[in-house]
């Protein structure tokens, strides 16, 4: 004896056309979130001294949904002289920091990359969920 069903795989099939939207979707808000939060951590962490490195700070996120990436920038540029870069990449000429609390590397240390993936994950599920799955 045999029993025959049927199975309704439409439903599933949507699920998966609709994903790739969902986790884009949720990528680029997390990303958008982490870009937020590494540029504010940096700025905390950054040296003061005239507060025009802090206020040179600044992040974007490149590429598409899942294809993309947050750059952080700290170009405090004036005649020539890069003082972000010196500060960060040429370890301030030996110097030490007048301000306490401040760091030499702050785009290094202010990035916590442990924190951001877990917010990049929470995202990409809470977009899949929405979507059905």
């Amino acid at each position: 004896m045999a029993k025959d069903f049927d199975l309704d795989l439409g439903p599933l099939r949507n699920l998966i056309a609709k994903s790739p939207d969902a986790a884009g979707r949720g990528a680029k808000q997390a990303l958008d979130d982490i870009k937020d939060d590494w540029v504010r951590e940096a700025r905390d962490i950054a040296p003061l001294d005239t507060g025009n490195l802090r206020r040179q700070i600044a992040g974007e996120v490149e590429g598409q949904e899942l294809n993309s990436k947050v750059i952080v920038t700290a170009n405090a540029a004036q005649k020539g002289f890069n003082y972000g870069y010196y500060i960060h990449e040429e370890n301030a000429g030996g110097k030490s920091l007048r301000t306490s609390g401040t760091v030499k590397k702050f785009l290094d240390e202010s990035a916590d990359e442990a924190k951001w993936q877990r917010w990049l994950e929470e995202e990409i599920e809470n977009e899949l969920k929405k979507a059905g799955w």
